[in-house]
């Protein structure tokens, strides 16, 4: 058989139609030569040779072509070697690295990512004349120092390339160059951009490229000299990393007439290409065949055919052979084996055609290449695919990106290639996740897009409709590139493909995707189990420390975390996938994650805990309902397969014992000491050395549970990553609406000053001189300075909000978050319908609400204005309120965590009129739920934020209480700023609690009555509540007082500012520490937070009194009196200590200390005077006959901390003088005999009494008077003020004369009252208000600790017994 045709069809040459000549011509000769004595033996015909000869015939063939190959490079590669003898190194050109340092570095040595804190790597080959260059790809973009060094140079932490005299390096997050000295240079440069760094050691320059545009000459003048050569060298500071590229591949923006470090592989392209020609004409031909044979059955010429068929298949053994010397070059790869296969084929044609020639020829490298060489070909393909959709945008062009991702995509049609990229390259350093990232534009075109004059804000106020076509523009030129990302998405998701042995490729997906979301949750987990609690009395204060990376790179396969802006556009494009496939695949199911998953295990959580705790406790604790939900059968599995892996994971304890090192320890079967990676980390983490090779059922995926493991999987991922980038984008916003706020009041000052200016120019043009002109040209030149500072921060806000607008954050993407709060909230609801098979549902569910709720009521808002819009979520908010406020205290929920995620959610919605609103429609199950999980005693729970809560239902219903911004003395107006909502955040841009909240007022008169009815009907519920809130408003105001005077102590010598001697005392036990000693701001900021919590404590009692006043007003319920009296004591307290006379509250509020600037008079003032005036209510409204004193107002004026000038400090207007305690009156007099004090230096005007004495104080700097603050106070508010002063000093001329009792006739405990009771069997004595208010917390006695067995006054009368009768400690003792 002659191979003569299959031979042209491959090769395009028929050397064997040459054979047959030279065969004829031979015998003419044989004939011509008749005198020969012995004729040689003829020949053989073509026809005649066997294959085998016939292959030899080639195989030699195509030896000589490869020889002519060479002898046709011999010149251009002379030519090279010639440009490169001044270089001086390995042929093969990496990075010099020693794996001892801190730097991670790549298999092929190339890629660096920094772990410390300035780490400096130099190239293995240096230069010392000629003109030379390399590339490097920024995979970050932060302190970077880039350049070329001598061999002299010496490096450490401290000092990076361009510190030294003999380097020279370029900075693109700084723009500058270092040699000794820095120097403002080149452009910013980001993440994906390709720097170009040349050399030219003749001229003695070097230059940068970026992107290819040269950013100019940076050194002109280098160190020269004998000895002295050059290497690339780079310094990166933390977690900064970059790939370089030294000629090991094709340049991408290469510069003309300068080389590469690595010489280009001349002779290697030639022979690929060649190689290459012939490969593609015979996957041509392999993929004829395929299609032939999958259209028709097999026919008589099936023998012909694989005949044929052997042939090729030797041809292709005898290519691939040659193949593979020569495609295991990265160079090669990229050159050869890329552009090939892109200007092969288009993705249209790929799917139209499923035997296409890319089919075929990727069929052919799996059959006769070896898996490990196919396999690193795939790799390395992938790299540089990845390596162009990663690069910087060029203009408005992302066709390249289209064209990179088309040629994956193509790759992954192909089953075997496509399922071995799932298992072990995709899910890898984050592949997958920036292939469906689209990279930003860069700056220059947003600028050249939007010109300063079509900038918009509602500060700066431009062209608005030409901004938003601008971002429409921007939105259209992404979405094809968006489109072909999720049809990828699709294709990696097929289900068709699994056989008996091998599963399909979603379930492959399925298994990597979860191991990769795990690892990126882990992190999160780290970060906030980094958030330690330290527990100071009934509170909680939280110190914050630095993330413990090492644990998370030890315990995970990823090596850096995932940039926060590639993590949300994975988890979009994730979500908007399963949408799509629900619809698809499931029309009719509801979308929602089954809830036996969480039970029988078919979904893997690793280290997150259920609801309601660990799940082993979980499942031998409710056995009896799962065996009733699942059958017997199944739960017997669980439960086998629970103690089979329990075996599986167990760990010899002896190891503990062992004094070396644990991870040294020989594992069984491998020598101590040898190429041993297993640690004792696997045993304890099975997951840290990977999964096995197949984790994946073989076979298609179920299609329901593969759906819901999918949405499973986007709630993980959301929250452990996703969830990130939002707050930044929303951080814009707030800074634009700041912004807006500043560029207002510019332009109002300005103009009310140029009036002015104008106004005086005319009327005093006589008098006017050049000092006066040009001291108005210099006001007017501040004013335009000031604004246009603040005005192009604003254009380059705007600038990079039409990215977020446009693409980052969209309407489509905000429309897919709210799906997926649908689509969670339904599985939380259904779960919920269980029972107590609640407890199972994994805690990331839970604590997954208030981040996705954030997002889409406020986060997703671009616009300040439409923050609190929702009409496109009202679904979404409702369902949220109905769950929220029926889960609010489940005894299911167990894990704080998740206890505060749900407070966390709570503070979301009643920070949003809608979500106000969506809590008032829900059921009245869920209301009243709601209600009593809100006024639960403060004690063992995060009361705190409970106590936020219920304010936010109060908020613009109280006294002087419009706004939770603080109001300031120097703002102008008499209408409040009506801002958008405002949230702390801390360094990594989470929240730091709702205590830090601050939204608008959206008061809830419903739930006020709510609370109030609740409050009024349950009599033992009320008291217990209200205890708990003067109880811990008791310590949260003690507490701050005296933090107060700790920073009075360090900040000031106490004498120097008080000569109150009271004072002093109070603070001279703290004297003892060292004077050198600093006062931390943190110590500064908890004292803020006590003055928050007793404002709020405050304010929570006005809203009670308030809608609740039967609970304080009527003397029939049991407990009236005493909580009257508390609330009284507590309030005079407070006033006396804030206001007059100015001791260290007033010295703090003068210090205007950044760390203490919510300690001011105005909130905790209004505060104590929306309590009287809500207590003294129905009297001033009612306008009581002025003969009767009520117990209110007789509990109010008789406490001993009472004074008017409290209640006048108020108003500005102190005109009752200070007493000392042992001269307050309490009977009979004429408050119009009273002196008058001045309300500006507290001085007094006329001469005191002889009967008073007063304290002296140095004048306050900062006043305080109510109508100082119009926008939140009104004048009726200061007018109810009054009343109140003159109500109650009617009241006290109507009281009668108390004697003042003897000190050993006063309560042991209060000090204040006298004794009226007396304990039975101690016989120790008391006031009845007093140890009533000890027998809430405790039975025993005061004093002794004895169980008290019965009170009763001093007249016999019993005012408590005790049925169950405990033998004292003292008893015991005796």
């Amino acid at each position: 058989m002659s191979i003569s045709k299959l031979f042209v069809k491959v090769f395009n040459e028929d050397i064997f139609e040459q054979i047959d000549q030279d065969n004829l011509y031979s015998d003419l000769d044989d004939d011509l030569e008749a005198n020969c004595s012995t004729a040689p033996e003829p020949k053989p015909k073509l026809s005649e040779l066997s294959v085998t000869k016939q292959m030899t015939i080639v195989r030699s063939w195509l030896d000589d072509k490869f020889q002519q190959i060479q002898t046709d490079s011999n010149e251009e590669i002379r030519r090279l070697y010639m440009e490169t003898e001044s270089r001086i190194g390995p042929d093969l050109t990496i990075f010099d690295v020693d794996y001892t340092t801190t730097v991670r570095v790549s298999s092929d040595r190339l890629a660096l990512r920094s772990q410390g804190s300035f780490n400096t790597v130099r190239a293995n080959c240096c230069v010392y004349g000629g003109r030379w260059m390399y590339e490097i790809h920024l995979h970050t973009k932060g302190v970077m120092q880039i350049g070329w060094a001598s061999n002299s140079c010496q490096f450490n932490e401290n000092s990076g390339v361009g510190d030294t005299k003999w380097s020279y390096s370029y900075d693109g997050s700084k723009q500058q160059i270092w040699h000794i000295s820095t120097k403002k240079y080149g452009d910013k440069w980001q993440i994906g951009d390709v720097i170009g760094v040349t050399l030219d050691v003749d001229r003695e320059l070097i230059e940068y490229y970026r992107n290819g545009r040269s950013m100019g000459v940076a050194f002109n003048k280098l160190q020269k000299g004998p000895g002295i050569t050059f290497f690339a060298a780079i310094s990166l500071g933390y977690t900064q990393g970059i790939e370089a590229n030294f000629g090991n591949r094709p340049f991408m923006y290469p510069v003309a007439g300068f080389q590469p470090l690595m010489a280009r592989p001349i002779l290697k392209l030639r022979r690929a290409n060649l190689l290459m020609n012939y490969l593609v004409n015979l996957a041509g031909i392999f993929s004829k065949y395929n299609a032939q044979s999958a259209a028709s059955p097999p026919s008589d010429t099936e023998a012909r055919v694989s005949t044929k068929k052997t042939v090729y298949c030797i041809f292709a053994t005898l290519l691939i052979e040659k193949f593979t010397y020569e495609i295991f070059d990265p160079y090669i790869i990229e050159d050869v084996l890329l552009s090939r296969i892109s200007d092969m084929t288009t993705l249209a044609a790929e799917k139209e055609n499923r035997h296409s020639v890319l089919q075929g020829l990727l069929s052919l490298f799996w059959n006769y290449m070896e898996g490990d060489e196919i396999k690193f070909v795939l790799r390395k393909l992938v790299n540089g695919l990845l390596g162009t959709f990663t690069h910087t945008i060029q203009g408005l062009d992302f066709e390249k990106h289209r064209q990179a991702l088309g040629v994956l995509h193509c790759l992954c049609l192909h089953e075997q290639t496509r399922k071995y990229l799932l298992e072990q390259k995709l899910f890898k350093k984050h592949c997958i996740a920036f292939f469906l990232y689209i990279h930003p534009l860069e700056f220059y075109i947003m600028e050249e897009l939007l010109p300063d004059s079509m900038a918009w804000t509602e500060g700066i106020d431009g062209p608005k409709d030409k901004y938003l076509t601008v971002v429409d523009k921007v939105r259209k030129v992404t979405e094809p590139l968006y489109v072909a990302q999720k049809d990828f998405l699709s294709t990696l998701l097929i289900n068709t493909d699994g056989t008996s042995d091998s599963p399909s490729s979603r379930s492959i997906f399925l298994t990597k995707l979860r191991r990769y979301v795990f690892d990126l949750s882990m992190e999160q987990r780290v970060g906030a189990a980094d958030t330690m609690s330290i527990s100071l009395g009934i509170n909680q204060y939280y110190i914050f420390l630095q993330p413990f990376h090492a644990f998370f790179f030890m315990q995970s396969s990823i090596q850096h975390p995932l940039d926060a802006p590639v993590a949300l556009a994975f988890v979009c494009i994730l979500v908007d996938q399963v949408r799509s496939m629900f619809k698809e695949e499931m029309p009719t199911k509801n979308v929602e994650v089954n809830s036996d998953y969480f039970i029988d295990g078919s979904l893997d959580y690793m280290h997150f805990d259920r609801v309601g705790g660990v799940l082993s406790h979980l499942r031998k604790v409710h056995r009896g309902d799962i065996d009733a939900r699942l059958g017997e059968d199944r739960t017997q599995e669980i439960y086998d397969d629970d103690r089979q892996n329990l075996r599986g994971n167990e760990v010899d304890t002896t190891l503990y014992l062992l004094g070396e090192n644990i991870n040294n320890v020989a594992v069984v079967g491998h020598a101590q000491g040898g190429n041993n990676t297993t640690t004792y980390t696997h045993y304890l983490n099975p997951r840290a050395n990977g999964p096995p090779a197949v984790s994946s059922t073989p076979g298609n995926a179920d299609m329901e549970a593969s759906l819901c493991e999918l949405l499973d999987l986007a709630i993980i991922f959301y929250y452990s990553a996703g969830h990130k980038y939002i707050v930044k984008i929303a951080s814009v916003r707030d800074e634009i609406a700041a912004l807006n706020e500043v560029l207002k009041e510019t332009k109002y000052y300005r103009e009310d000053i140029e009036r002015k200016l104008v106004a005086l120019e005319q009327h005093a043009t006589v008098c006017m001189n050049e000092n006066h002109q040009h001291v108005m040209g210099e006001l007017r030149t501040k004013f335009s300075q000031r604004q246009n500072v603040f005005a192009t921060r604003s254009i380059s806000l705007s600038r990079k909000q039409i990215w977020l607008r446009a693409v980052a954050l969209n309407g489509h993407r905000r429309s897919l978050l709210i799906w997926l709060l649908e689509r969670m909230l339904r599985t939380l609801t259904s779960a919920s319908s269980t029972g107590s098979l609640f407890s199972f549902v994994p805690e990331v569910y839970v604590n997954t609400l208030p981040i996705l709720l954030d997002a889409v009521m406020d986060f997703s808002h671009h616009d300040l204005r439409t923050q609190f819009e929702a009409s496109d979520a009202e679904c979404a908010v409702n369902s949220a309120a109905e769950f929220l406020g029926q889960h609010s205290a489940d005894p299911r929920i167990v894990l704080a965590s998740c206890k505060d995620s749900l407070l966390q959610a709570l503070g979301t919605l009643t920070c949003h009129k809608s979500g106000v609103r969506a809590l008032e429609r829900t059921s009245k199950r869920s209301q009243n739920a709601l209600v009593r999980a809100l006024l639960r005693p403060y004690e063992n729970r995060a009361w705190g934020q409970s106590n936020w809560l219920l304010l936010r239902f109060w908020m613009g219903e109280g006294y002087a209480y419009k706004d939770s911004r603080l109001p300031s003395v120097w703002q102008g107006g008499s209408i409040p700023l009506h801002q958008g909502l405002c949230r702390s955040r801390s360094k990594n841009e989470t929240h730091t609690g709702l205590l830090h909240n601050v939204a608008p007022a959206n008061p809830s008169k419903h739930f006020q009555r709510l609370i109030g009815a609740k409050l009024v009907e349950d009599e033992p519920f009320a008291t217990a509540f209200l205890n708990s809130v003067l109880s811990q408003l008791n310590w949260a105001f003690s507490e701050f007082i005296l933090l107060l005077q700790e920073v009075l102590l360090f900040v000031y010598r106490p004498e120097s500012y008080l000569s109150n001697h009271f004072y002093f005392m109070q603070i001279q036990n703290t004297a003892q520490r060292q004077e050198n000693t600093l006062f931390e701001p943190k110590q500064l900021r908890i004292c803020s937070m006590c003055f928050e919590l007793t404002v709020s404590l405050m304010r929570c009692l006005e809203m009670i009194i308030t809608v609740a006043p039967e609970v304080i007003t009527d003397d029939s319920r049991p407990n009236s009196d005493l909580l009257l009296n508390r609330i009284c004591q507590l309030i005079s307290q407070v006033l006396s200590r804030v206001t007059v006379p100015p001791g260290c509250f007033q010295f703090v509020v003068d210090m205007c200390s950044a760390d203490l600037n919510a300690v001011t008079h105005y909130p905790i003032i209004t505060a104590a005077l929306g309590i009287l005036l809500a207590l003294m209510q129905e009297e001033m409204e009612n306008e009581m006959t002025p003969q009767i004193v009520t117990r209110v107002s007789r509990a109010f004026l008789t406490d001993p901390s009472f004074q008017f000038a409290t209640l006048e400090f108020a108003l500005g207007e102190i005109r009752t003088p200070l007493l000392e305690q042992k001269n307050i009156p309490r009977g009979n007099f004429d408050p119009s005999a009273r002196p008058h004090i001045d309300p500006l230096t507290n001085d007094v005007r006329v001469p005191l009494p002889n009967n008073s004495k007063r304290i002296r104080a140095d004048p306050p700097i900062l006043k305080f008077a109510l109508n100082d603050f119009p926008s939140h106070v009104s004048t009726v508010e200061v007018d109810n003020v009054r009343r109140l002063i003159e109500s109650l000093r009617v009241k006290q001329t109507l009281l009668s004369d108390i004697t003042l009792p003897s000190e050993d006739s006063l309560c042991p405990i209060c000090c204040a009252k006298p004794i009226t009771a007396v304990f039975t069997p101690c016989r120790h004595q008391s006031c009845s208000d007093c140890i009533m208010q000890h027998m809430m917390n405790s039975k025993v006695c005061f004093y002794c600790k004895t169980t008290i067995q019965t009170i009763e006054t001093l007249d016999g009368t019993l005012i408590y017994s005790s049925d169950e009768v405990v033998q004292s400690p003292m008893a015991e003792r005796a």
